[in-house]
């Protein structure tokens, strides 16, 4: 069973720089999963999702709920992939968020055209555990930016439970960062 732990943080221009920076580094990047993760996912991926919001105030969760992802081949949260070969998983990083800063693509010498970021950032077999760390910064029409941080946490778990300390307990054996310096 497919175990995912999705935390998005949430700043805008006022909060950049120091100190919110520190506060920001110190953000755990797993947390315990909730003693009903289990209760009501009979089919399909569980997934935990944290919404955190930064402020001048502090960060704040604003959101951390259990969703049921549907059962599928390929699983998409966030900028990630999930496909499902068998008892094992493979994870690709897909930034395809064009208005975001920094541009991640890579140059196709075939068609002489820069494409979105689509590569494969790790296989995950039974019992594995891995992080996949980007962040972003964004715009609206009305010129106010926007920052985010993605970390999710995927665990491949060879039974239907797992310790609700999963991703706390120790630290993944394969980690993914698309993590830019944004100004």
């Amino acid at each position: 069973m497919l175990l995912i732990q999705h935390i998005n943080l949430h700043w805008d221009k006022k909060c950049r720089g120091a100190p919110y920076s520190t506060s920001r580094n110190r953000l755990p990047k797993a947390y315990e999963l909730p003693r009903t993760f289990f209760d009501y996912n009979p089919i399909g991926y569980p997934m935990q999702y944290i919404f955190l919001q930064q402020t001048k105030d502090g960060i704040q969760e604003k959101i951390n709920r259990v969703d049921n992802l549907t059962e599928y081949d390929n699983l998409q949260v966030g900028a990630t992939e999930i496909i499902n070969h068998g008892d094992n998983y493979e994870v690709r990083y897909r930034y395809d968020l064009h208005q975001a800063i920094p541009a991640r693509q890579k140059y196709d010498p075939q068609i002489s055209l820069y494409k979105p970021l689509n590569e494969q950032v790790m296989s995950l077999m039974q019992g594995e555990y891995g992080r996949v760390i980007y962040n972003g910064r964004f715009s609206s029409y009305e010129s106010y930016w926007y920052y985010h941080l993605d970390i999710i946490n995927i665990f491949n778990s060879p039974t239907n439970k797992a310790p609700h300390d999963v991703f706390t307990a120790n630290e993944p054996e394969k980690i993914y960062k698309q993590v830019k310096f944004l100004i």
